[in-house]
């Protein structure tokens, strides 16, 4: 029997693999024959980029024959991210975050701590028409409540079209807002899963 697929999980900020989201994700993964590996990310003071790194160690310490990778909104961003610099069969990008470069405002911005400078510096760094170009997954799914933020939509909408791969799908979840535990949200990520090869 050829090995299972592997699909790593990324939750969004502050998530852990723990949440109730992420655990029934897990399970409807499961019963599609994948092999769900639920990422811890280490949130307290570090940057996108840091965030990424871990990811990638972690990523590269599993050998199997096909892998996927699904962020929700940072997460998502950790995982676009990610597949600027490791192949990857399927990414799924749940809600993506609308930091990068073009979407930060042109204002002068005030921070409050030196690690949320940090960030910010870190995000305005990364040109996502720049980054689309390095892409190195074979396709992409993009989701989307459509009762999320209007930035949110923007982005995701943006990114779909720069993203120059053939296989790149983009699905807007109806009535839901930023929350990937909502049913409707997993149904249809159920529902990618199923036809994913």
């Amino acid at each position: 029997m050829s090995p299972k697929k592997t699909i790593f999980v990324i939750p969004g900020y502050r998530h852990v693999p723990t949440n109730k989201a992420y655990l029934a994700l897990s399970e409807i993964l499961k019963s599609e024959g994948y092999e769900p590996i639920l990422v811890e990310i280490p949130w307290k003071k570090t940057t996108i980029s840091e965030n990424t790194a871990h990811f990638i160690k972690t990523y590269n310490k599993i050998k199997t024959r096909k892998k996927y990778i699904l962020g929700f909104s940072y997460g998502a961003m950790i995982a676009f991210l990610a597949a600027t610099k490791i192949s990857v069969d399927t990414l799924i990008l749940c809600s993506l975050s609308p930091y990068f470069q073009e979407d930060l405002p042109k204002k002068k911005v005030y921070f409050r701590s030196p690690i949320q400078a940090d960030r910010y510096n870190d995000f305005s760094k990364l040109h996502f028409a720049t980054l689309a170009k390095k892409l190195k997954a074979k396709k992409i799914h993009l989701l989307y409540g459509t009762k999320e933020a209007r930035s949110l939509i923007r982005r995701v909408n943006d990114a779909f079209a720069r993203i120059t791969l053939e296989d790149k799908f983009v699905q807007r979840v109806k009535a839901v807002d930023h929350n990937i535990g909502d049913k409707r949200y997993l149904e249809t990520i159920h529902q990618i899963a199923k036809i994913l090869n």
